[in-house]
């Protein structure tokens, strides 16, 4: 066999692999819907500041106090349930307490949202 047909065939034989790839991707790896994603079990805005003020650190510290908003939520993750981006005020009866912005995973427990990740 001449090297242009080699060349030729593995020409072909990439374009066949190409295209059947991009062709069964969606099979193989189906992607995520936004309709899907709203179907998910995720807390209410209270259920989420409720978990977050039942929560000890690993200190065994309490954050009674803390106040948070709820903001998209998303399933699995790290750990169970789905984790929310949040935006948590530890203590706001501080002068310097600062919201922060960070995820966090809330798990349904026995009928109840805890959370799941810190």
């Amino acid at each position: 066999m001449k090297a242009s047909a080699v060349g030729l065939v593995a020409v072909v034989a990439l374009a066949v692999g190409f295209g059947a790839g991009f062709g069964l991707r969606p099979v193989l790896m189906p992607t995520t819907s936004a309709a899907a994603v709203a179907g998910v079990a995720q807390p209410t805005e209270q259920e989420a500041t409720d978990a977050v003020r039942r929560h000890k650190l690993f200190t065994g510290t309490s954050l009674a106090n803390a106040t948070l908003k709820l903001g998209d939520c998303s399933p699995g993750g790290v750990g169970p349930g789905v984790t929310c981006m949040t935006q948590l005020t530890m203590d706001p009866t501080r002068a310097n307490a600062a919201p922060q912005n960070r995820p966090i995973g809330f798990a349904r427990v026995n009928g109840q949202w805890e959370v799941a990740v810190w």
